[in-house]
């Protein structure tokens, strides 16, 4: 299939399209496709197929580089017996389409078993466990996705972007001498509970777009912000930390990471902020970084 320049943002619609044109290109239908989520990339459901579609936000060389990773972390991590999403490595790997790549995943049907904390602490444990690969990981910098975001934005106010744009300038400086300290080992990079599935009696840990060799805190970075973003019980925390055996609260490099942390999650809202929920989420986000206030309640989207 030739590839196609798509500067178009990813939409519902957009999405859809590039769908419908690789499930076509490798013989699946897309009729009865349901969408799981639409973020970073776009995620559909086919349960007839037993087939789940990631739509990757567009062709480029660097969005090429990060499909191949997920694809190799898959296939290593199955090899490794780690508990982890597969590929449905019958079809071909990736597909361009619609100026897009898209790629193909073994469909998890909704279980009864709903995972937990625990079940995430646990699975981060037994992955910065593991040796690194035998090939090559990119080292974390989450500044040319945040960056990117900020450049391409649309339907959000200049003076916020400017914020935004100062605000990662900022904060690089103090992320830069962490890493000089210590680059750390194998990462997830995405770590919360949104990216576990239940398998029959088996917690699945998904999304491999973020794996990266960096500092395992930025793994754990996630469940400690939720008790005062997203109102985390902290007994709930205490039962996390217990499990992983570390509180990254108590690292000294906790505050400027998690800072980092923040600037990602509101950039990556920053794309869909045109309207609805989104758009009052951002806001509400926006006048937090601004005041700084790092006890303000955000919501989950």
């Amino acid at each position: 299939m030739d590839a196609v320049v798509n500067n178009e943002g990813l939409t519902e619609a957009s999405a859809a399209r590039a769908l419908a044109s690789a499930c076509s290109h490798v013989g699946l239908g897309s009729q009865s496709a349901d969408l799981l989520r639409l973020g970073e990339n776009a995620i559909y459901a086919l349960p007839s197929e037993g087939v789940a579609v990631r739509v990757a936000r567009a062709d480029t060389e660097d969005i090429k580089r990060k499909v191949a990773k997920e694809l190799a972390v898959s296939r290593w991590l199955t090899s490794q017996g780690f508990p982890a999403v597969r590929l449905f490595d019958e079809l071909p790997q990736p597909v361009q389409a619609e100026g897009r790549l898209v790629t193909f995943w073994e469909y998890v049907p909704p279980s009864h078993i709903e995972p937990n904390l625990m079940d995430l602490a646990g699975l981060l444990c037994d992955l910065h466990a593991l040796s690194r690969p035998d090939f090559p990981l990119t080292v974390l910098d989450p500044f040319p996705v945040m960056r990117r975001r900020l450049t391409l934005a649309q339907g959000v106010e200049r003076q916020d972007v400017e914020f935004l744009t100062e605000a990662c300038d900022r904060s690089e400086a103090a992320f830069r001498s962490i890493m000089a300290e210590d680059a750390g080992g194998l990462i997830h990079g995405d770590a919360h509970r949104g990216n576990l599935l239940a398998r029959d009696s088996q917690v699945l840990l998904i999304d491999y777009e973020a794996v990266a060799i960096g500092p395992r805190a930025w793994d754990l970075i996630p469940t400690a912000t939720a008790v005062d973003r997203f109102g985390l019980p902290p007994t709930d925390y205490t039962a996390f930390c217990r499990t992983y055996g570390q509180d990254v609260t108590d690292w000294h490099g906790y505050q400027a990471l998690r800072t980092v942390r923040e600037l990602g999650m509101t950039t990556w809202l920053m794309q869909n902020a045109h309207s609805g929920p989104a758009a009052a989420e951002f806001a509400l986000r926006m006048d937090s970084l601004r005041k700084e206030d790092r006890e303000r309640r955000w919501h989950a989207l």
